[in-house]
């Protein structure tokens, strides 16, 4: 009905143009009525001009639409109620097109902002860049894991590890790969799994990214606790019956020399001697392995953690108390650099008393060569990790050999001659119940020790 009215109005402005000019042919030809003439010629150009505005108003109000619409303006309305019949139709399918678009628009920044929030809540890291590494999303996991606030290009991650980006320019479809990240204070041990997609001819490559550092410290801590197990087990049942029957054979002997003496026969002592002597020793030396094996069975044998709050101050000073005789005896030289009296984490004061101890008695140790030998303790919360607290014990011995630094955390192991060998394993242990971390760094005359703790929620920095 409305391009009826569109017509006809159309039709009526041509008529009245054509009578217009017939009537300006007439007044020209038929009478010397010059200014009627010029006032029909002014008459017969307003006409023109409005139909020509006429027509090229619909033309206008397309165009504009369709501008809108390229650049995803939604919200520019046709006012329907003041226009003529003739565009009110017409305005009312352009506001009808636009409130299609604009939700579906708006429903597609929905079903975005929904994916978007659950791609936060997995635990897991992801990366979605295309063939030239501009990054198109990543999740606060990742950001989190790698300490970028920022991720624009995923060259941008070669200040961290150059091996990492070339793993993920390098991974291929439905593929797995294991990278290995040092950072700062920090070793990642990232697990890679890629699938790649075409989107909008564009070629797109997701990548998810799991530290399992912690996941295999923990295996590997389960493998070593039923290896100690075992061997302790089969140990202590073969060396009990030796010490018994060495101490029942020592006794006879004892006995039989006894009897030979009151009998007035004639006893080598020589003989006696070796072999009393054999006994003992045989009876020190499995009576000393008895206890080499118990005292490992510490490793399986850890209480559970009691986690409470603790300030961190408190503690490090109590330590420092307990130390002070041995560190003025050896004239070493402990600094200590605390947060606010306020910080608290979540410990075991016992256990976390015994990690500290552990850690500064290596270092006094590392340093005694020294001219003049320093052990520092800092204690601050990292940068970018504001529910965590770090402390560094540092000492400035001549740092720990290469060949040596991946083995110091195994049980048993160790490079002192009267060492133990459970002293880091006990700590590695007792963090990792603490849901924490202890990790080493090392160069010459430097060594770092480093320990991350929760913090107490609200605990003041």
């Amino acid at each position: 009905m409305a391009y009826s009215g569109f017509r006809i109005r159309l039709l009526l402005r041509l008529l009245l143009l054509i009578a217009v000019a017939l009537a300006l042919l007439l007044v020209l030809y038929r009478t010397d009525w010059y200014m009627t003439a010029f006032c029909v010629f002014l008459i017969l150009v307003f006409q023109v001009y409005d139909l020509i505005t006429f027509v090229e108003r619909t033309n206008r109000d397309i165009s504009s639409f369709l501008e809108a619409m390229r650049h995803s303006d939604f919200t520019q309305r046709f006012a329907t109620e003041r226009a003529n019949s003739s565009y009110r139709e017409l305005y009312q399918h352009f506001n009808d097109i636009s409130d299609a678009f604009l939700k579906v628009k708006t429903d597609k920044q929905a079903h975005y902002h929904y994916l978007q929030t659950i791609i936060e809540q997995v635990g897991v890291g992801i990366l979605s860049f295309d063939e030239e590494g501009e990054v198109e999303l990543v999740n606060e996991v990742t950001k989190r894991m790698l300490h970028v606030p920022h991720l624009r290009h995923v060259e941008a991650l070669e200040r961290l590890s150059a091996e990492l980006v070339q793993a993920l320019f390098g991974i291929a479809h439905q593929e797995k790969r294991l990278v290995m990240v040092q950072l700062k204070h920090e070793q990642l041990l990232l697990s890679l799994h890629a699938t790649e997609l075409t989107l909008q001819g564009r070629q797109l490559k997701i990548v998810t990214l799991q530290n399992i550092q912690s996941e295999l410290e923990e295996q590997e801590l389960q493998t070593w606790q039923k290896v100690i197990r075992v061997l302790t087990h089969e140990i202590m049942n073969s060396i009990t019956p030796v010490i018994s029957l060495t101490s029942t054979v020592a006794g006879l002997l004892q006995q039989e020399v006894i009897v030979k003496q009151q009998a007035g026969e004639s006893i080598d002592m020589d003989v006696l001697e070796d072999m009393q002597a054999g006994l003992q020793t045989v009876e020190r030396r499995s009576s000393g392995m008895l206890n080499f094996v118990k005292n490992y069975r510490r490793l399986m044998r850890l209480p559970v953690s009691e986690l409470r709050p603790l300030k961190i101050n408190s503690l490090l000073r109590q330590v420092h108390q307990l130390l002070q005789p041995e560190l003025k005896l050896q004239a070493i030289l402990l600094k200590m650099y605390l947060p606010d009296e306020d910080v608290e984490v979540m410990a075991d004061a016992e256990q976390l008393e015994q990690v500290l101890i552990n850690l500064l008695k290596n270092s006094m140790e590392a340093c005694q060569g020294c001219t003049e030998p320093l052990v520092e303790i800092i204690a601050y919360v990292p940068d970018g990790e504001r529910a965590k607290l770090r402390i560094d014990v540092i000492d400035n011995g001549p740092g720990i050999a290469e060949d040596v630094l991946d083995k110091i955390f195994i049980p048993f192991y160790t490079t002192k001659k009267h060492g133990s060998g459970i002293g880091l394993s006990l700590s590695k242990q007792i963090m990792q119940q603490h849901g924490g971390t202890i990790r080493v760094h090392t160069k010459p005359n430097e060594t770092v020790f480093s320990l991350q703790l929760k913090l107490v929620t609200n605990s003041a920095v």
